[in-house]
């Protein structure tokens, strides 16, 4: 497991715990979310045997929150959790026993066959904040500057297949899918062979799933009309904070269905909400947050950007390109 985030909470002179995807074998590294200060085990942090568990010494130099200080750390500075979470790098012994993104390369076959040529392809992604990049660490301009999720497929499509990839983000913060449908000459405008289309976040707060994939369905149509090879990935969303807005949580795996009624021949669907909510029955929100309300932070950007590249990467290419 590479750099999975953690967030202490409790007193901060006391030992605290927090929850790993894993039970840990041994930790190769263990540092602050900028990677500028690393921690040692038995001084800052121990292992429970067997748990998937870390455990922060008294007096450890680790950044640890009280419960009564998380709240006005939500939507507060763009780096406010940032500074406050670590990264953990450790071999385990346990299989990932959650759900896992399935291939769809058969459904998006022209833009396989691209990328197995090593030919440019354009990519357009519309989207909201999340997308634009929100609380990655290289959009907030803090260490470690990692991309966010668009620049990572763009990355991990260039070094499995040799491809040029060609990135148009238009994702503007605070959207819908009714802005993305409005917005949608300027998607079209680049003749795209590939459309990253990733909404839901904010139709949270109004929309029933029959509108966002109604909406999400005409935009994909109205990009055809001058596209018409074109491909797309439909993304569904992460989960918001279910302390900050309750009401709108239930709305999030409907959204999936909705959109995975979408798919098909040229159109795959990308199910970040589905690895989102087995990843929030191990860890809380906020070991996973940019914001602590609705953004991921470098680890979960890293998670979007995987498991849309399982969409697009044949999986004996994704496996020589994690081990190099």
């Amino acid at each position: 497991m590479y750099g999975e985030s953690v967030f202490f909470m409790g007193a901060k002179g006391a030992s605290s715990s927090a929850s790993l995807l894993f039970a840990p074998e041994r930790v190769l590294s263990l540092h602050d979310a900028s990677r500028e200060t690393a921690f040692e085990e038995g001084r800052d942090f121990d292992l429970r045997q067997n748990e998937p568990a870390l455990v922060r010494l008294p007096g450890s130099r680790m950044p640890c929150t009280g419960p009564e200080d998380v709240s006005p750390l939500i939507c507060a500075d763009d780096d406010a959790f940032h500074r406050r979470q670590v990264e953990v790098t450790y071999t385990h012994a346990g299989g990932w026993d959650g759900p896992t993104p399935l291939g769809g390369g058969e459904a998006v076959p022209g833009t396989i066959r691209r990328l197995r040529a090593a030919e440019p392809v354009r990519v357009a992604l519309t989207g909201d904040s999340i997308s634009e990049g929100y609380n990655a660490s290289g959009f907030i301009r803090v260490p470690p500057y990692q991309a966010a999720y668009g620049a990572l497929v763009a990355a991990g499509l260039e070094q499995a297949y040799g491809s040029p990839i060609e990135l148009h983000n238009f994702a503007v913060a605070g959207w819908t899918s009714d802005h993305g449908l409005a917005d949608v000459e300027r998607v079209a405008s680049v003749n795209p062979q590939l459309v990253i289309v990733a909404y839901g976040m904010n139709d949270a707060s109004y929309a029933e799933p029959a509108e966002l994939a109604t909406n999400v369905s005409a935009l994909m149509d109205q990009v055809r009309r001058t596209s018409p090879d074109a491909e797309f990935v439909i993304v569904s969303p992460m989960l918001p904070n279910p302390e900050t807005d309750p009401r709108v949580v239930p709305r999030f795996p409907a959204y999936r269905d909705a959109l995975a009624r979408l798919s098909g021949r040229g159109v795959a669907l990308a199910d970040v909400t589905t690895l989102w909510t087995h990843l929030l029955s191990r860890k809380t929100y906020y070991d996973v947050t940019g914001n602590g309300i609705n953004h991921p932070n470098d680890f979960g950007h890293r998670l979007y950007a995987q498991v849309i590249l399982a969409q697009l990467v044949e999986r004996d290419r994704l496996t020589a390109a994690a081990a190099r």
